[in-house]
């Protein structure tokens, strides 16, 4: 199980306890502790009780002035424990946390650790101090990350009904901003498929919520509040969640603010993209996380990482992160590696330094060129890049970003603004919560989708946004609602599974440098001359359940190869549909074969074994599923007379197609006969009951719907139960029958009275004729042809004279 790393405790021989929570950013570092090693002299008695924490590296601790403010850790575990056990897609005391340690594409929480220096010249100093020493696995800064945000029918909602919320429905001319009419994120299309769930959790990383807005709090429908599991990740000592500085209540009103509740406060009201429909449904539930201190509306990479395990631990399903700073942050990399593989998405603003440095990257948003979260950058009212917007690696697509309106605090923010519980504004601050709404709406609509099927899902939905294609400026486009759900409909299948790679031929020889320090026996190497590039593939076929119009691509939980290049800034898993057919696709990664000079010059292989080279994946695409029957109207009556009319009507319905239709009549004391077979867009029929067996015959009505289009048939059945009454069958009326049968003498045949009949080996040679009795309609066959002479056992077919195909029967004659 987790161990929390108690500052009063496990950092006991490093002085005081706790820092002020005014320390710059700038003056904090965060440092990895390295795994113990057996060779290693076991650790002085005035060690930390957990061990974790050395005599001899609490002394250099406390000689570079560096003083605990936490753990990663922290206080996850206690405030995770009020979550319901449903909820949760990761518990801490679950995980294999010696995994962890090894994994190189994860972390250990509660061996890194944030402390604080006396000033910035000090921080630095201490990370070049520490970036050497044996009981240090890595350091690095805690990296600042500031706002996004450039400044201050149905549904309902005032706002939404007049205009103002362009972002959700753009009425062009005709609204107070003008642009382009539908250049928005098509929100009422979406909204007729999902409007969120009441049980899906999504969290706000941010400067907190108003707690009190009726808008965003309240209580759901089963009496839990709509506020869930509020918790600040900031080592702030001043508890609590509520928002002085005013940016997350406004994020979380463009991300979920109650919808079609008309005006919540005053005058006025908005719709949230997750938002609910006012009545049952209440939209998704807000996990608030606080990752600023104080009154500050700045916060750190460490904090970060916090929030997005705090929130992956209580089951949310996405994090929004409307922050951005100009540096990468391992810790954050990390946790997000480590959320995302446990249920749970970063959904990251671009930044907003579209003006001078538009092409920087900006993180941790940058980590979606990795697939690692969702990177959402900022359009305007006509679909175009709005200026201010960054645009670096890995951005995803375009959502709106200006004149915004969405819920302001109900009191007056920490340096004096006040509004009426709503204000415009604008940034990328609220392009991301657009998108992590999207999210929830998926998320809510097919609860199997994990991993980065969400960033593939809307950045493959989105378009328009500049040039057709994907852009450096816009990505895929701008942000679309009603295509994403549209792309996972029900009549699409989703499989997610994992696939052993197979270690190819050697395809280049450089040397490999890494950006980070390895796990295990890699220690601190970082450059390996002569490395040999392995191609890793995998060849998958596609189960008979999908049709056509397939697609597909990897996962990053499953997979545990990297990208070429002999360049590799981190460990990241990778790999790429190399090749895709029509019932059948190629994974490809690779691997590394190295000399190790941490292990005498002995053979390794970055980042695992070959025999663990492995893929994950997710095919999304039609897949045929046996139709679904119902009846509409069944016959009125238990029993009826031969001659009666039955009238029958049904619904048939396919997410391929239906085929045909057939009705049968199935007899308890005779065989079942096909009355008709219809075309696959037949709704109902009138038929004749046949004199088809003995008098007073318990029947039944059978209507089946075929699906015979694919790789595979299906179908479905529903049967309707009736008695056959006594009455003369008159010509015409009773079907074919044959008793007993199989057979080794004489064969009873009966149809219609009177009816010719004439019976046929296989291969069509006529072999007997006859005339029914036409009184009973009965002829007795014993087993001669129209010589007298006995036939050959086996299969013959019994038909009536001038019948179709289907008013026939087998006799198989035994010896």
């Amino acid at each position: 199980m987790l161990r929390a790393l108690s500052i009063a405790l496990a950092l006991s021989t490093l002085a005081p306890a706790f820092v002020s929570a005014a320390t710059p950013r700038a003056a904090r570092v965060v440092v990895a502790l390295a795994a113990p090693r057996a060779e290693r002299d076991a650790p002085a008695a005035s060690a930390t009780p957990d061990g974790l924490v050395s005599a001899r590296l609490a002394t250099r601790f406390a000689a570079l002035g560096l003083t605990p403010l936490g753990s990663l850790a922290d206080g996850l575990e206690a405030a995770a424990q009020a979550a319901p056990r449903a909820t949760r897609a990761l518990r801490f005391g679950t995980l294999d946390l010696a995994a962890l340690a090894s994994d190189p594409f994860g972390c250990d929480p509660t061996r890194i650790l944030l402390l604080a220096a006396d000033d910035s010249l000090a921080a630095a100093a201490a990370l070049e101090a520490l970036a050497d020493d044996p009981d240090v696995d890595w350091v690095e800064p805690d990296q600042p990350r500031d706002i996004a945000a450039l400044g201050a029918s149905f549904p309902n909602d005032p706002t939404f009904v007049d205009g103002r919320q362009w972002g959700l429905r753009n009425l062009g001319a005709a609204g107070p901003y003008g642009g382009v009419a539908g250049a928005d994120v098509h929100a009422l299309q979406a909204w007729a498929t999902c409007v969120g769930a009441n049980d899906l959790l999504l969290a706000v990383a941010d400067t907190g919520i108003d707690p009190n807005h009726p808008d965003l709090a309240g209580v759901m429908p089963d009496g839990s509040p709509r506020l869930a599991y509020p918790f600040n990740a900031t080592v702030d000592p001043t508890a609590g969640i509520v928002d002085s500085f005013g940016h997350g209540t406004l994020v979380s009103g463009v991300m979920a603010a109650r919808t079609n509740n008309g005006a919540a406060l005053g005058a006025l009201g908005i719709a949230g993209v997750c938002g609910g429909d006012g009545g049952a449904n209440a939209g998704c539930r807000i996990v608030p996380i606080k990752i600023t201190e104080g009154l500050s509306g700045q916060a750190g990479s460490f904090d970060i990482a916090r929030a997005l395990l705090y929130a992956t631990s209580v089951g949310a399903r996405a994090v929004n992160l409307s922050f951005a700073g100009n540096s990468p942050s391992r810790i954050e990399r990390l946790a997000m590696y480590q959320a995302l593989v446990h249920g749970c998405v970063l959904v990251a603003a671009s930044g907003n330094r579209g003006f001078s440095f538009g092409t920087q990257p900006q993180y941790p948003a940058a980590y979606a060129a990795d697939g690692l979260g969702i990177q959402a950058g900022g359009s305007d009212e006509t679909d175009a890049r709005v200026a201010f917007s960054s645009y670096g690696p890995g951005l995803d697509f375009i959502a709106p970003a200006v004149d915004i309106w969405t819920t302001f605090m109900t009191y007056p923010s920490a340096n004096g603004a006040s509004y009426p519980g709503y204000v415009a504004d604008a940034g990328t601050s609220f392009s991301a919560p657009f998108a992590t709404g999207a999210v929830g709406l998926l998320a809510a609509a097919r609860p199997e989708l994990v991993d980065v099927d969400v960033q593939h899902i809307l950045r493959e939905s989105a378009h328009g946004g500049g040039a057709p294609g994907i852009d450096a400026q816009t990505g895929w486009g701008r942000l679309d609602l009603a295509a994403a759900l549209a792309a996972v409909r029900p009549s699409l299948g989703v499989w997610h599974d994992e696939v052993a790679g197979v270690a190819g031929a050697v395809v280049a020889t450089d040397t490999l440098r890494l950006g980070d320090v390895g796990p295990g026996a890699f220690g601190p190497a970082r450059v390996f001359p002569g490395a040999e590039q392995l191609e890793v593939l995998a060849h998958v076929a596609l189960p008979d359940s999908f049709l056509d119009s397939i697609r597909v691509w990897p996962r990053v939980g499953g997979t545990a190869t990297v990208r070429g290049g002999f360049r590799l800034p981190y460990y990241v898993p990778w790999a790429e549909v190399a090749a895709q057919g029509a019932r059948d696709f190629t994974l490809r990664g690779y691997l590394y074969r190295t000399t190790d000079t941490a292990c005498g010059g002995c053979d390794a292989v970055v980042p695992y074994p070959v025999d663990q080279a492995r893929f994950g994946f997710t095919v999304i695409g039609r897949v045929d599923r046996a139709p679904t029957l119902a009846f509409v109207a069944a016959p009125a009556g238990a029993t009826f007379a031969p001659g009666d009319s039955l009238r029958v009507a049904w619904d048939a319905t396919d997410p391929d197609e239906v085929s045909a239709i057939e009705l049968w009549l199935d007899l308890a004391h005779a065989p079942s006969r096909r009355l008709v077979r219809l075309a696959g867009s037949a709704r109902s029929a009138a038929l004749e009951v046949p004199c088809a067996g003995p008098v007073g015959d318990q029947a039944h009505l059978r209507i089946i719907a075929r699906d015979e289009h694919g790789p595979q048939f299906d179908s479905s059945e529903r049967s309707f139960a009736f008695s056959i009454r006594g009455a003369e069958c008159l010509p015409g009326a009773r079907g074919l029958a044959v008793a007993p049968n199989p057979v080794r003498g004489a064969t009873r045949i009966e149809g219609p009275a009177g009816a010719n009949v004439a019976i046929f080996d296989l291969s069509g040679r006529r072999v007997r004729g006859a005339r029914l009795d036409p009184r009973d309609g009965r002829w007795i066959w014993d087993g001669a042809d129209d010589a007298g002479r006995r036939v050959a056992p086996g299969v013959y077919l019994v038909r009536l004279a001038g019948d179709a195909a289907h008013e026939q029967r087998k006799i198989v004659r035994l010896e």
